[in-house]
């Protein structure tokens, strides 16, 4: 049996890492996982239609009569 040896290096440098909890919100249509900083989730929302789902923006435009 072969001997597991650690892999780090002394000489590397150690960058600090900062781990933040987002909210999560879902999209309804793909059911995707959306991370939003608090009091954005309708622009993360919007965002994410606009670049996945452009049609389903405008069917509501159009359903709204904007």
């Amino acid at each position: 049996m072969a001997l597991c040896e650690a892999m780090s290096r002394p000489d590397s440098v150690r960058f600090p890492v900062t781990v933040t909890r987002l909210p999560l919100t879902r999209c309804e249509i793909c059911g995707r996982t959306l991370a939003y900083q608090p009091g954005q989730a309708s622009a993360v929302l919007t965002k994410h239609y606009l670049r996945m789902h452009p049609d389903a923006l405008t069917e509501a435009a159009e359903a709204t009569g904007a």
